[in-house]
């Protein structure tokens, strides 16, 4: 199976306004069960069965290495923000990485 081309599921110009729009009025929550919900999640999971559902609706995320395994493998904590609020995510990466460093951890 050949690998899927950058791009391949990213929301149309339509449907990120729609997406903002929504959102803009609080309104994702009733988007639930919906057609365009219906549609994005077949659009995506069609390739992908677990995908993250920040991945469907563009929101912006970040998975940080807050704890060791016995092993010595990461384990990830995932954060997730409004549409277009990734300064967020940065600013919350970097008190987290003050508190608990992991830029000298490597997995082994």
């Amino acid at each position: 199976c050949p690998p899927i081309a950058i791009g391949t599921f990213q929301n149309s110009a339509s449907e990120e306004r729609l997406l903002k729009l929504v959102d803009a009025v609080g309104g994702l929550k009733y988007l639930n069960g919906t057609k365009i919900v219906n549609d994005l999640a077949e659009k995506s999971l069609g390739y992908i069965s677990y995908t993250v559902i920040t991945n469907m609706t563009g929101q912006p995320s970040m998975s940080v290495p807050l704890h060791w395994s016995a092993d010595g493998l990461p384990i990830g904590i995932m954060f997730a923000a409004k549409l277009g609020n990734e300064a967020t995510l940065f600013r919350l990466a970097g008190q987290l990485e003050q508190t608990r460093p992991w830029f000298d951890k490597v997995a082994v």
